[in-house]
């Protein structure tokens, strides 16, 4: 029987894991912009959200009080209420099992001298129900876990996904550049969107090089519906050190072991702004730390009740050191609020179908509804590996294959010149416009300002790599800021400023 040709572009926890689930069974190629490691996913410090079987936590942590109701209702109070709740029950009830699924298969987390996991807790979560791997390294050593399971996938690494290719209202493969920089086609039976969010849109981010838009800018040339596009997370706690330091995350599991943010005189900034104090949602912390920060004040991390601070987070420790940022004697790190997390994305259903016929998305790009108008810590991980097993169950559940030949689906070139700004004046007005605090009036000028360029279609002559990044954050901002126009009042992570 001749298997299925799947394409999945990004090479993330949830497209690898909707290829860990097709190994065998679909003829799996997986194309990756940079490395096979290049993701947001590899970076994620602070671990996963789930409510494990009680056998397996730690004595007294969970065991009698938390369940997986109190797991959505924390993911629903973070995030406004504007969740789907049935897709934060389906994450909610799936997510562990795969994570069992994946201990069986000899994942690695912490655990505790008993053997038991070893829970942590992060900002607006009522327990402590956050599996780490590594302390801080949970991305890494997950992500790659799932990476070594692929025996049989093809990878196309450097190879940068340009449009999908379409044949009456269907999605029968994938136009690309290659390693080599040609213009290359793909034919696939299905394609699956993971490729991430728009970090690069902004000048501060936590985000890999990589991630500029691509897929969100590719469903849209398609015709795709994108949902909740207002909805962008900014992180309270990226490192500030200093213009040559590139900004990494600190990880919201620290502020859970015990770190609180304070200015240079030592003030609790969160005292008197939320009951739940350093550990508030990110949208609420966020907006104090730019609000301080715009003031004049020097934010930090205070650490010194952190026990064992670089047992527990040893990457971040590693990262201080190597840039001789003094944290040990200290006990402060400097930080400020930047760009972390889409919440909107690629309409689908809990399978991931889209729109289109045979394309699915999965992970950061897509939109299922289980964030709201702000994510709840640690449940982008669980997202990914929930809905990626879903979205290989319905792959394999539906038996149509792809009519299209390699010739038939050849595209031909637009000559189409593209007019673009500089990507240094697109991140600033970006910045600008929809940060984490927002006027009406200066979306609009934003908006006026991007009508004045050509990005909405892409020279398919263009091998410039920059430039397509460029018209891709383009169109994605566009969308970003007529969402964000569209949506009149504030809400978790969107929020307004009055024009009085």
């Amino acid at each position: 029987m001749t298997m299925k040709k799947v394409v999945i572009i990004g090479s993330g926890i949830a497209g690898a894991t909707v290829a860990l689930y097709l190994e065998g069974q679909a003829d799996v190629t997986i194309i990756c912009k940079g490395k096979r490691q290049d993701s947001n996913s590899m970076l994620a410090q602070g671990g996963v959200a789930a409510v494990m079987p009680a056998s397996c936590v730690q004595k007294g942590q969970e065991l009698d009080s938390d369940q997986e109701a109190c797991h959505v209702a924390d993911t629903l109070s973070a995030g406004v209420f504007h969740n789907q709740i049935k897709a934060v029950e389906k994450m909610v009830h799936e997510g562990p099992q795969v994570i069992q699924d994946l201990i069986d298969r000899g994942m690695i987390f912490d655990r505790t001298a008993d053997g038991r996991l070893d829970l942590g807790l992060e900002g607006a979560h009522t327990h402590k129900r956050i599996l780490h791997a590594g302390g801080d390294q949970t991305g890494c050593q997950l992500t790659s876990f799932v990476h070594e399971q692929l025996a049989k996938v093809k990878w196309l690494p450097y190879s940068f996904a340009l449009d999908f290719v379409l044949e009456g209202g269907q999605v029968h493969g994938v136009s690309y550049l290659d390693a080599a920089n040609q213009r290359q086609t793909i034919v696939a039976d299905e394609v699956v969107l993971a490729s991430g969010g728009i970090g690069h849109l902004f000048q501060d981010t936590s985000n890999h090089a990589t991630i500029t838009g691509d897929g969100l800018a590719m469903a849209l040339r398609a015709g795709c519906e994108l949902s909740d596009m207002a909805f962008l997370q900014f992180h309270p706690s990226l490192l500030d050190g200093g213009e040559k330091v590139h900004p990494i995350l600190i990880s919201e599991a620290v502020r859970g072991a015990g770190a609180r943010l304070v200015d240079e005189q030592d003030r609790r900034i969160m005292v008197g702004r939320s009951s739940k104090l350093d550990l508030a949602p990110r949208d609420v912390v966020s907006r104090v730390v730019n609000e301080e920060i715009q003031a004049g004040h020097q934010i930090y991390l205070d650490i010194s009740d952190v026990a064992n601070f670089s047992q527990q987070f040893p990457s971040i420790a590693d990262y201080l050191r190597q840039n001789d940022l003094d944290f040990e004697t200290s006990q402060r790190i400097p930080i400020k609020p930047g760009m972390h997390f889409l919440m909107g994305g690629v309409k689908t259903d809990f399978s991931g179908r889209t729109g289109l016929d045979h394309l699915y998305a999965v992970g950061e790009v897509a939109f299922t509804g289980v964030h709201g108008a702000n994510r709840l810590a640690s449940n982008s991980l669980l997202e990914g590996l929930s809905f990626a097993k879903s979205v290989a169950e319905a792959i394999l559940s539906d038996t149509e294959m792809s009519s299209a030949s390699h010739q038939e689906l050849q595209v031909a070139p637009s000559t189409m010149e593209m007019f673009l700004p500089s990507r240094a004046e697109l991140v600033k007005q970006t910045s600008d416009a929809l940060g984490i605090v927002r006027r009406p009036e200066t979306i609009r000028q934003f908006l006026t300002w991007l009508a004045t360029f050509n990005y909405q279609r892409l020279d398919q002559t263009c091998t410039d790599r920059q430039q397509i990044e460029t018209a891709n954050l383009c169109l994605v901002a566009e969308t970003i800021a007529n969402a964000a126009l569209t949506r009149t009042e504030s809400l978790g992570a969107h929020y307004l400023l009055s024009e009085e």
